[in-house]
């Protein structure tokens, strides 16, 4: 059977031989023409040749520069945010004494004629100047400080205001979240104030006790911490 096979591979003719063969690879390439109906133009990536908006290269300016200079505490406290998780808590909390709108407060509320209107137990108060008069008359129970404000020079000092006056406060992520509990695009701080002392629930005894913790308490350290380099 081999003597056959032998036999049989050896009358192969030499033309049969050489369609087998396959030709050698060639290094010439043809060149591509990219015109009507040729060859298909591969992507470019165009993102470096992108005219970004002003804001956008604001944001990056501003962070390579905090990278490579020093900043001052007084500046540096507001990366020093609340967490994740109590910054929930800090938002369900104030979502039930919202500041509600015009229609919703229709809605919600009906008061009959002739009866005299409730006062409500917890107030929401925003802006700085309102929060700032109500931390000197003590009668703010606790504030809540954006950490994104621009220009920060509006709301550096209100930290140490509120250390000076003992009043709890945190600095929370961020100024449009904060916003839409006062129905607004968006606020630098907002303030609880309260009628009566007694009234204080266990939830918001908690929240002024993680503020005094995290912020009111550590503030000398803050300090005299620098950031950058």
């Amino acid at each position: 059977m081999n003597n056959k096979l032998i036999k049989k591979k050896a009358s192969l003719d030499k033309k049969s031989i050489k369609e087998i063969i396959p030709k050698k690879f060639s290094n010439t390439f043809k060149e591509k023409k990219f015109g009507i109906g040729e060859n298909i133009q591969q992507p470019k990536d165009l993102s470096r040749f992108i005219k970004w908006p002003k804001y956008i290269k604001i944001q990056r300016q501003r962070k390579i520069f905090s990278k490579k200079l020093k900043i001052p505490p007084s500046i540096f406290q507001f990366t020093r945010t609340l967490d994740r998780n109590l910054t929930k808590q800090v938002f369900e909390l104030l979502n039930k004494y919202k500041i509600l709108k015009k229609i919703e407060k229709e809605t919600k509320i009906s008061i009959k004629p002739g009866k005299i209107k409730e006062k409500t137990k917890f107030l929401m108060k925003h802006g700085i100047r309102t929060v700032t008069n109500l931390i000197k008359k003590k009668r703010a129970l606790f504030v809540i400080i954006a950490h994104d404000v621009n220009p920060i020079e509006c709301v550096i000092w209100l930290p140490a205001l509120c250390s000076k006056f003992n009043v709890p406060f945190s600095i929370i992520k961020n100024k449009s979240r904060m916003g839409q509990l006062v129905n607004r695009k968006k606020t630098s701080c907002i303030a609880m104030t309260i009628h009566d002392v007694s009234s204080i629930n266990t939830e918001i005894g908690k929240i002024l006790d993680t503020f005094r913790i995290h912020f009111n308490n550590h503030f000398e350290e803050t300090m005299r911490k620098w950031g950058g380099l």
